[in-house]
Protein backbone atom coordinates (compact mmCIF):
# COMPACT_ATOMS: atom_id res chain seq x y z
CA UNK A 1 0.00 0.00 0.00
CA UNK A 2 2.80 2.42 0.93
CA UNK A 3 4.71 1.56 -2.23
CA UNK A 4 1.64 2.19 -4.38
CA UNK A 5 0.97 5.54 -2.72
CA UNK A 6 4.54 6.67 -3.22
CA UNK A 7 4.41 5.62 -6.86
CA UNK A 8 1.24 7.66 -7.35
CA UNK A 9 2.93 10.55 -5.54
CA UNK A 10 5.80 10.52 -8.04
CA UNK A 11 3.32 10.41 -10.92
CA UNK A 12 1.33 13.31 -9.49
CA UNK A 13 4.46 15.45 -9.11
CA UNK A 14 5.43 14.72 -12.70
CA UNK A 15 1.92 15.51 -13.93
CA UNK A 16 1.73 18.86 -12.13
CA UNK A 17 5.18 19.93 -13.32
CA UNK A 18 4.38 18.89 -16.89
CA UNK A 19 1.11 20.83 -16.92
CA UNK A 20 2.88 23.94 -15.60
CA UNK A 21 5.64 23.76 -18.21
CA UNK A 22 3.11 23.09 -20.98
CA UNK A 23 1.05 26.14 -20.05
CA UNK A 24 4.16 28.35 -20.05
CA UNK A 25 5.39 27.07 -23.42
CA UNK A 26 1.97 27.37 -25.04
CA UNK A 27 1.55 30.93 -23.72
CA UNK A 28 4.98 31.89 -25.09
CA UNK A 29 4.18 30.29 -28.44
CA UNK A 30 0.78 31.95 -28.72
CA UNK A 31 2.18 35.31 -27.63
CA UNK A 32 4.70 35.23 -30.47
CA UNK A 33 1.98 34.26 -32.92
CA UNK A 34 -0.35 36.94 -31.56
CA UNK A 35 2.27 39.64 -32.08
CA UNK A 36 2.77 38.47 -35.67
CA UNK A 37 -0.96 38.36 -36.43
CA UNK A 38 -1.57 41.76 -34.82
CA UNK A 39 1.19 43.24 -36.96
CA UNK A 40 -0.44 41.73 -40.05
CA UNK A 41 -3.83 43.12 -38.99
CA UNK A 42 -2.35 46.58 -38.34
CA UNK A 43 -0.83 46.63 -41.83
CA UNK A 44 -4.14 45.53 -43.36
CA UNK A 45 -2.97 42.10 -44.48
CA UNK A 46 -5.63 40.23 -42.48
CA UNK A 47 -8.87 41.32 -40.78
CA UNK A 48 -8.66 41.47 -36.95
CA UNK A 49 -11.62 39.12 -36.44
CA UNK A 50 -9.67 36.06 -37.65
CA UNK A 51 -6.75 36.49 -35.24
CA UNK A 52 -8.08 34.24 -32.48
CA UNK A 53 -9.24 31.62 -34.97
CA UNK A 54 -5.73 31.46 -36.36
CA UNK A 55 -4.28 31.34 -32.84
CA UNK A 56 -6.41 28.33 -31.93
CA UNK A 57 -5.54 26.47 -35.11
CA UNK A 58 -1.83 27.19 -34.76
CA UNK A 59 -1.92 26.01 -31.13
CA UNK A 60 -3.36 22.64 -32.18
CA UNK A 61 -0.91 22.40 -35.08
CA UNK A 62 2.10 22.88 -32.80
CA UNK A 63 1.01 20.87 -29.76
CA UNK A 64 2.53 17.69 -31.16
CA UNK A 65 5.94 19.38 -31.08
CA UNK A 66 5.49 21.19 -27.76
CA UNK A 67 4.25 18.27 -25.62
CA UNK A 68 7.35 16.01 -25.83
CA UNK A 69 9.63 18.83 -24.72
CA UNK A 70 7.30 20.05 -21.98
CA UNK A 71 6.92 16.51 -20.60
CA UNK A 72 10.69 16.02 -20.52
CA UNK A 73 11.26 19.32 -18.73
CA UNK A 74 8.38 18.60 -16.33
CA UNK A 75 9.86 15.21 -15.44
CA UNK A 76 13.33 16.64 -14.85
CA UNK A 77 11.95 19.47 -12.70
CA UNK A 78 9.70 17.19 -10.61
CA UNK A 79 12.28 14.45 -10.09
CA UNK A 80 15.03 16.99 -9.48
CA UNK A 81 12.99 18.52 -6.66
CA UNK A 82 12.50 15.08 -5.11
CA UNK A 83 16.25 14.52 -5.21
CA UNK A 84 17.08 17.94 -3.75
CA UNK A 85 14.59 17.50 -0.91
CA UNK A 86 16.03 14.02 -0.19
CA UNK A 87 12.62 12.50 -0.87
CA UNK A 88 14.15 10.07 -3.34
CA UNK A 89 16.52 8.87 -0.62
CA UNK A 90 13.62 8.41 1.78
CA UNK A 91 11.60 6.52 -0.82
CA UNK A 92 14.58 4.29 -1.58
CA UNK A 93 14.61 3.39 2.11
CA UNK A 94 10.97 2.33 1.74
CA UNK A 95 11.79 0.04 -1.17
CA UNK A 96 10.95 2.48 -3.99
CA UNK A 97 13.62 1.84 -6.60
CA UNK A 98 14.00 3.19 -10.14
CA UNK A 99 11.48 0.65 -11.42
CA UNK A 100 8.71 2.03 -9.22
CA UNK A 101 9.65 5.59 -10.13
CA UNK A 102 9.45 4.70 -13.81
CA UNK A 103 6.03 3.19 -13.18
CA UNK A 104 4.81 6.61 -12.06
CA UNK A 105 6.49 8.33 -15.02
CA UNK A 106 5.26 5.96 -17.72
CA UNK A 107 1.73 5.99 -16.31
CA UNK A 108 1.54 9.39 -18.05
CA UNK A 109 4.20 8.93 -20.73
CA UNK A 110 2.39 6.13 -22.57
CA UNK A 111 -1.00 7.91 -22.87
CA UNK A 112 0.84 11.10 -23.77
CA UNK A 113 2.73 9.30 -26.54
CA UNK A 114 -0.61 8.14 -27.96
CA UNK A 115 -1.96 11.70 -27.78
CA UNK A 116 1.16 13.14 -29.41
CA UNK A 117 0.90 10.52 -32.15
CA UNK A 118 -2.66 11.58 -32.91
CA UNK A 119 -1.68 15.25 -32.93
CA UNK A 120 1.43 14.88 -35.07
CA UNK A 121 -0.06 12.39 -37.54
CA UNK A 122 -3.57 13.73 -38.06
CA UNK A 123 -4.96 16.55 -35.93
CA UNK A 124 -1.96 18.87 -36.21
CA UNK A 125 -1.67 18.74 -40.03
CA UNK A 126 -5.45 19.14 -40.36
CA UNK A 127 -5.29 22.26 -38.17
CA UNK A 128 -2.36 23.54 -40.26
CA UNK A 129 -4.35 23.08 -43.47
CA UNK A 130 -7.34 24.87 -41.97
CA UNK A 131 -5.12 27.72 -40.74
CA UNK A 132 -3.61 28.11 -44.22
CA UNK A 133 -7.09 28.26 -45.74
CA UNK A 134 -8.35 30.80 -43.19
CA UNK A 135 -5.24 32.93 -43.70
CA UNK A 136 -5.59 32.84 -47.50
CA UNK A 137 -9.26 33.83 -47.32
CA UNK A 138 -8.51 36.56 -44.77
CA UNK A 139 -5.73 38.03 -46.89
CA UNK A 140 -8.01 38.11 -49.92
CA UNK A 141 -10.83 39.78 -48.00
CA UNK A 142 -8.47 42.27 -46.37
CA UNK A 143 -7.26 43.71 -49.65
CA UNK A 144 -9.97 46.34 -49.44
CA UNK A 145 -11.02 45.76 -45.84
CA UNK A 146 -7.75 47.31 -44.73
CA UNK A 147 -8.60 50.73 -46.16
CA UNK A 148 -7.61 53.60 -43.88
CA UNK A 149 -8.76 57.23 -44.08
CA UNK A 150 -6.32 59.56 -45.76
CA UNK A 151 -4.36 56.80 -47.51
CA UNK A 152 -4.43 55.54 -51.09
CA UNK A 153 -5.20 51.85 -51.46
CA UNK A 154 -4.78 49.53 -54.47
CA UNK A 155 -7.10 46.57 -53.84
CA UNK A 156 -6.85 45.29 -57.41
CA UNK A 157 -4.96 45.68 -60.66
CA UNK A 158 -5.03 49.25 -62.05
CA UNK A 159 -7.45 50.37 -59.31
CA UNK A 160 -6.79 53.08 -56.73
CA UNK A 161 -9.14 54.08 -53.91
CA UNK A 162 -8.98 57.00 -51.48
CA UNK A 163 -11.32 57.65 -48.53
CA UNK A 164 -11.50 60.80 -46.42
CA UNK A 165 -13.11 59.15 -43.39
CA UNK A 166 -15.01 56.06 -42.24
CA UNK A 167 -18.15 56.21 -40.09
CA UNK A 168 -18.69 53.92 -37.11
CA UNK A 169 -21.06 51.75 -39.17
CA UNK A 170 -18.38 51.24 -41.85
CA UNK A 171 -19.77 53.73 -44.37
CA UNK A 172 -17.03 55.37 -46.44
CA UNK A 173 -17.16 59.15 -46.78
CA UNK A 174 -15.48 61.33 -49.38
CA UNK A 175 -14.61 58.50 -51.77
CA UNK A 176 -12.29 58.80 -54.76
CA UNK A 177 -11.67 55.83 -57.08
CA UNK A 178 -9.71 55.52 -60.30
CA UNK A 179 -9.32 52.67 -62.77
CA UNK A 180 -7.22 52.60 -65.94
CA UNK A 181 -8.34 50.41 -68.85
CA UNK A 182 -6.43 50.45 -72.17
CA UNK A 183 -5.19 53.99 -71.61
CA UNK A 184 -8.62 55.29 -70.57
CA UNK A 185 -9.04 56.71 -67.10
CA UNK A 186 -12.28 56.09 -65.22
CA UNK A 187 -12.68 58.31 -62.17
CA UNK A 188 -15.44 58.21 -59.56
CA UNK A 189 -16.05 60.81 -56.87
CA UNK A 190 -18.81 60.16 -54.34
CA UNK A 191 -20.15 61.44 -51.06
CA UNK A 192 -20.43 57.93 -49.63
CA UNK A 193 -19.67 54.31 -50.42
CA UNK A 194 -19.50 50.79 -49.07
CA UNK A 195 -17.71 47.57 -49.97
CA UNK A 196 -19.69 44.55 -51.13
CA UNK A 197 -18.89 41.01 -52.22
CA UNK A 198 -21.53 39.85 -54.69
CA UNK A 199 -22.10 36.14 -55.13
CA UNK A 200 -24.02 36.64 -58.41
CA UNK A 201 -21.30 38.73 -60.07
CA UNK A 202 -18.08 37.42 -58.52
CA UNK A 203 -15.53 39.90 -57.29
CA UNK A 204 -15.26 42.82 -54.89
CA UNK A 205 -17.41 45.87 -55.53
CA UNK A 206 -17.41 49.44 -54.28
CA UNK A 207 -21.01 50.70 -54.22
CA UNK A 208 -20.95 54.50 -54.42
CA UNK A 209 -23.75 56.94 -53.74
CA UNK A 210 -24.37 60.58 -54.74
CA UNK A 211 -21.38 61.17 -56.97
CA UNK A 212 -19.91 61.80 -60.40
CA UNK A 213 -18.10 59.62 -62.96
CA UNK A 214 -15.48 60.93 -65.41
CA UNK A 215 -14.24 58.90 -68.42
CA UNK A 216 -11.48 60.04 -70.75
CA UNK A 217 -7.83 60.07 -71.73
CA UNK A 218 -5.16 62.27 -70.22
CA UNK A 219 -4.40 65.32 -72.40
CA UNK A 220 -7.70 65.16 -74.30
CA UNK A 221 -10.73 67.40 -73.84
CA UNK A 222 -13.34 64.80 -74.78
CA UNK A 223 -14.29 63.58 -71.32
CA UNK A 224 -17.63 62.02 -70.51
CA UNK A 225 -19.23 63.19 -67.25
CA UNK A 226 -22.12 61.42 -65.55
CA UNK A 227 -23.94 62.03 -62.29
CA UNK A 228 -25.36 59.08 -60.39
CA UNK A 229 -27.36 58.33 -57.26
CA UNK A 230 -25.84 54.86 -56.90
CA UNK A 231 -23.13 53.18 -58.89
CA UNK A 232 -21.21 49.90 -58.50
CA UNK A 233 -17.53 49.64 -59.34
CA UNK A 234 -15.70 46.33 -59.50
CA UNK A 235 -12.43 46.96 -57.74
CA UNK A 236 -11.01 43.42 -57.73
CA UNK A 237 -11.56 40.28 -59.76
CA UNK A 238 -12.29 37.06 -57.85
CA UNK A 239 -9.18 35.04 -57.10
CA UNK A 240 -9.22 31.29 -56.62
CA UNK A 241 -8.36 30.77 -52.98
CA UNK A 242 -5.99 27.83 -53.02
CA UNK A 243 -3.17 28.31 -50.54
CA UNK A 244 -1.65 24.99 -51.53
CA UNK A 245 -0.66 22.30 -49.09
CA UNK A 246 2.77 22.38 -47.55
CA UNK A 247 4.53 19.17 -46.64
CA UNK A 248 3.81 19.69 -42.94
CA UNK A 249 0.08 20.05 -43.68
CA UNK A 250 -0.40 17.02 -45.92
CA UNK A 251 -2.78 14.34 -44.72
CA UNK A 252 -1.53 11.02 -43.39
CA UNK A 253 -3.19 9.17 -46.29
CA UNK A 254 -1.40 11.35 -48.85
CA UNK A 255 1.98 10.82 -47.21
CA UNK A 256 1.42 7.08 -46.91
CA UNK A 257 0.47 6.75 -50.59
CA UNK A 258 3.38 8.85 -51.86
CA UNK A 259 6.78 7.39 -52.70
CA UNK A 260 8.48 10.78 -52.88
CA UNK A 261 11.48 11.14 -50.55
CA UNK A 262 9.99 14.29 -49.05
CA UNK A 263 6.77 12.49 -48.14
CA UNK A 264 8.68 9.57 -46.62
CA UNK A 265 10.77 12.01 -44.58
CA UNK A 266 7.71 13.90 -43.34
CA UNK A 267 5.96 10.66 -42.35
CA UNK A 268 8.97 9.47 -40.37
CA UNK A 269 9.33 12.87 -38.73
CA UNK A 270 5.72 12.76 -37.52
CA UNK A 271 6.12 9.21 -36.23
CA UNK A 272 9.20 10.33 -34.30
CA UNK A 273 7.36 12.56 -31.82
CA UNK A 274 5.56 9.78 -29.88
CA UNK A 275 8.82 7.80 -29.87
CA UNK A 276 10.56 10.88 -28.54
CA UNK A 277 8.14 11.04 -25.60
CA UNK A 278 9.08 7.52 -24.48
CA UNK A 279 12.83 8.00 -24.97
CA UNK A 280 12.81 11.29 -23.05
CA UNK A 281 10.71 9.76 -20.26
CA UNK A 282 13.33 7.04 -19.88
CA UNK A 283 16.14 9.59 -19.80
CA UNK A 284 14.52 11.97 -17.32
CA UNK A 285 15.39 9.95 -14.19
CA UNK A 286 19.20 9.71 -14.63
CA UNK A 287 19.33 13.34 -15.77
CA UNK A 288 17.35 14.58 -12.75
CA UNK A 289 19.56 12.78 -10.20
CA UNK A 290 21.39 15.36 -8.09
CA UNK A 291 22.48 15.98 -4.52
CA UNK A 292 20.62 18.34 -2.14
CA UNK A 293 23.28 21.05 -2.50
CA UNK A 294 23.04 21.30 -6.28
CA UNK A 295 21.48 24.28 -8.01
CA UNK A 296 17.76 24.37 -8.62
CA UNK A 297 17.80 24.90 -12.38
CA UNK A 298 21.12 23.38 -13.40
CA UNK A 299 19.54 20.14 -14.54
CA UNK A 300 16.75 22.03 -16.31
CA UNK A 301 19.28 23.93 -18.43
CA UNK A 302 20.97 20.65 -19.31
CA UNK A 303 17.59 19.14 -20.19
CA UNK A 304 16.80 22.06 -22.52
CA UNK A 305 20.15 21.68 -24.29
CA UNK A 306 19.75 17.91 -24.68
CA UNK A 307 16.22 18.29 -26.01
CA UNK A 308 17.32 20.92 -28.53
CA UNK A 309 20.12 18.65 -29.75
CA UNK A 310 17.68 15.73 -30.06
CA UNK A 311 15.09 17.90 -31.80
CA UNK A 312 17.53 19.49 -34.26
CA UNK A 313 19.12 16.13 -35.09
CA UNK A 314 15.65 14.79 -35.86
CA UNK A 315 14.89 17.62 -38.29
CA UNK A 316 18.36 17.39 -39.83
CA UNK A 317 17.92 13.66 -40.42
CA UNK A 318 14.51 14.35 -41.94
CA UNK A 319 16.03 16.90 -44.33
CA UNK A 320 18.79 14.45 -45.26
CA UNK A 321 16.21 11.77 -45.98
CA UNK A 322 14.14 14.17 -48.12
CA UNK A 323 17.19 15.23 -50.14
CA UNK A 324 18.39 11.65 -50.65
CA UNK A 325 21.54 11.99 -48.54
CA UNK A 326 20.25 9.46 -45.98
CA UNK A 327 19.16 6.01 -47.22
CA UNK A 328 15.48 5.25 -46.84
CA UNK A 329 16.04 2.08 -44.81
CA UNK A 330 17.89 4.09 -42.16
CA UNK A 331 15.67 7.16 -42.20
CA UNK A 332 15.55 9.02 -38.90
CA UNK A 333 15.72 5.87 -36.75
CA UNK A 334 19.41 6.42 -36.09
CA UNK A 335 18.59 9.61 -34.15
CA UNK A 336 16.35 7.69 -31.74
CA UNK A 337 18.94 4.92 -31.52
CA UNK A 338 21.64 7.42 -30.62
CA UNK A 339 19.40 9.09 -28.02
CA UNK A 340 18.47 5.71 -26.53
CA UNK A 341 22.14 4.74 -26.32
CA UNK A 342 22.92 7.93 -24.40
CA UNK A 343 19.98 7.30 -22.06
CA UNK A 344 20.97 3.69 -21.38
CA UNK A 345 24.56 4.75 -20.69
CA UNK A 346 23.37 7.38 -18.21
CA UNK A 347 20.94 4.90 -16.64
CA UNK A 348 23.68 2.32 -16.24
CA UNK A 349 25.87 4.91 -14.55
CA UNK A 350 23.04 5.86 -12.17
CA UNK A 351 22.26 2.26 -11.24
CA UNK A 352 25.95 1.51 -10.76
CA UNK A 353 26.29 4.53 -8.49
CA UNK A 354 23.33 3.44 -6.39
CA UNK A 355 24.66 -0.15 -6.17
CA UNK A 356 28.09 1.03 -5.04
CA UNK A 357 26.46 3.35 -2.50
CA UNK A 358 24.37 0.52 -1.01
CA UNK A 359 27.39 -1.77 -0.92
CA UNK A 360 29.47 0.86 0.88
CA UNK A 361 26.70 1.30 3.45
Amino acid sequence: MVVRRLTRYVGREVLLAWLGVTVVLVVVLLTNRLIQFMADAASGDIPPEVIFTLLGLKAVANLGVVLPGSFFLGCVMALGRLYRDSEMTAMAGCGIGPGRVYTGIFAFAVPLAVLVGGLSLSLGPAAERQADQVLANAQQQARFGGVQPGRFLSPGDNVTVYVERIDDDGTLRGVFAERRVDGTRQIWVAERGERQINGVAPGEFLVLGDGWRYDGRAGQAAWRVMEYAEHGVRIAEPDPVDPGVGRDAESLAALWASEAPGARAELQRRLSFPVMVLVLALGSLPLARSDPRSGRYGRVVTAVLLFMIYFNLLYTASDWLASGVMPRWLGVAWVHGLALLVVLTALRGMLGWQWRRRRAA
